[in-house]
């Protein structure tokens, strides 16, 4: 089989037969990139089959999804989470993912990129599954986003028009979660000089346990591009023996010191490190510049339920700082401005949540910002 980087061959691997050839290591996946040793020895080559088994699996959805488990019925897949079905599903379903443009081909295989491509082709979207849990009637082509699409809140994607958007919801009551995603990324709007960030909009669906709120995004990444979620680029760092703060530091600056600030502000608790990164040129291989921000439905739930979680360790960097110590740390780097007329708009047309932006705004005060 070969792993593809659109029509380019980057990887050629055997399970069975404990094979794993390097075809381009300059367009690898960074999980990948410098990670396949080249001796002959069994333990490396143990290793290199491994390796290419977590990368795999790394790319499919967990069962602890809500919904997940009904996501795999429609597909009729076992529902056993261990790295070899993940692996067995990837490979099913070819490994496609709107967030990147890698996938799975086996040989003497006709298909090409163009053919499969799931941000381009017919989306025969699965929503009312995926995201509104009613049970499975019909079974769908395995190749769609819903299996390589991460994280543990209900979510689903759908075409409209020419565009792909991903719609998620959340469990509680109140949807707060859903809620506070939308209001967070209207808080970002509010400053200038910093790093892009993902627009949520608000809507209604029908859920399997009735009416619910979704926050609504456009998908960010293109054909140019593929998304390289931030523990892949720090891996791929350490391997080389690169400081991964330091890099980011280098070529990004004040753009990617707004990210631990803005996050203090929106008192952001889920950064970790899938939940930011950099866009890689697909023709290159090389990454060019940072990922927007997305995923704020952990972000001003704190100050919702009236919680001070100023101090919860930050998720960044994988390290013992608190949100307050990043932001601290690295808002001298940053160049941000507050626009406080477009934030007492947005105040404006909040008004339930008043009592919200009063926190936010005390840390905006503390980080002299405002």
């Amino acid at each position: 089989m070969f792993l593809m980087l659109k029509n380019t061959q980057v990887l050629y691997f055997n399970l069975t037969d404990f094979t794993v050839e390097v075809l381009r290591e300059d367009l690898l996946p960074y999980f990948l990139r410098s990670n396949i040793k080249k001796s002959s020895n069994m333990k490396d080559i143990l290793y290199n089959v491994q390796t290419v088994k977590s990368y795999l699996s790394s790319r499919m959805l967990s069962l602890s999804r809500d919904n997940a488990k009904k996501i795999y019925a429609a597909f009729q897949i076992p529902q056993v989470d261990s790295i070899d079905n993940r692996v067995n599903i990837c490979i099913k379903c070819k490994g496609v993912s709107i967030q990147d443009s890698y996938w799975v081909q086996e040989e003497n295989e006709s298909d090409v990129w163009e053919s499969i491509n799931i941000r381009q082709n017919k989306l025969k979207d699965i929503i009312d599954l995926s995201l509104g849990g009613f049970s499975p009637t019909i079974t769908t082509s395995i190749i769609c986003p819903e299996l390589t699409t991460k994280g543990l809140f209900r979510k689903g994607w759908v075409r409209l028009g020419n565009t792909l958007y991903l719609l998620k919801s959340d469990k509680t009551r109140d949807c707060v979660n859903t809620k506070m995603e939308v209001l967070a990324s209207q808080v970002l709007e509010c400053f200038e000089n910093k790093i892009d960030s993902i627009t949520y909009e608000s809507d209604t669906k029908n859920m399997l346990d009735g009416e619910g709120q979704v926050s609504i995004c456009k998908n960010f990444v293109g054909e140019e591009y593929s998304f390289v979620e931030a523990w892949e680029a720090m891996d791929y760092c350490r391997r080389l023996g690169i400081n991964y703060r330091k890099y980011c530091m280098e070529q990004w600056g004040a753009e990617f010191a707004s990210i631990p600030v803005l996050d203090y502000i929106i008192v952001n608790t889920d950064r970790h490190t899938q939940n930011y990164g950099f866009m890689m040129n697909n023709d290159t291989g090389r990454i060019e510049r940072l990922a927007p921000l997305f995923d704020f439905n952990c972000a001003l739930v704190a100050d919702y339920f009236a919680h001070d979680a100023r101090d919860t360790l930050s998720q960044m960097f994988n390290t013992a700082e608190t949100l307050r110590e990043l932001a601290y740390q690295y808002r001298k780097y940053t160049n941000m401005v507050f626009n406080e007329d477009k934030f007492m708009k947005v105040v404006e047309r909040n008004e339930n949540y008043k009592f919200i932006f009063e926190k936010v705004y005390e840390r905006i005060q503390e980080l002299g910002l405002a």
